[in-house]
């Protein structure tokens, strides 16, 4: 008989938790790294939670601004030649906003805190 396992979300919320709990009575010297190690499980956490909406995103974004359909890294391909090549030079906007948004779903992986502040 199988037993049951817990899932992966759930063991990293459980160890970011008990770390974060932890953390008031962590020596001085190491609280750096109780702060680095619950940023990171952070991290891993909305990678599994978000990540693969925000690359859906990405795609459909770069499906409709290169006018052609491919996976996420040959239309980031596509999309550094077309830039090099200049094909965007007269017409910035379009490439920037998708840059952006990019960007800012990347940092609402990385430390969502950044864009509380902006």
């Amino acid at each position: 008989m199988a037993q049951d396992r817990p899932q992966a979300d759930d063991l990293i919320r459980t160890v970011r938790a008990f770390i974060e709990r932890l953390a008031p009575d962590i020596p001085q010297a190491q609280q750096f790294d109780a702060r680095v190690a619950v940023h990171l499980l952070g991290i891993v956490e909305r990678e599994d939670n978000e990540a693969a909406g925000y690359d859906a995103a990405e795609t459909d974004r770069l499906r409709r601004l290169l006018g052609r359909d491919g996976d996420l890294a040959d239309l980031n391909t596509e999309l550094c030649r077309r830039i090099r090549a200049g094909e965007f030079d007269d017409d910035w906007g379009a490439m920037l906003d998708h840059v952006a948004e990019t960007m800012t779903d990347k940092v609402r992986i990385v430390d969502p805190r950044r864009l509380a502040d902006t």
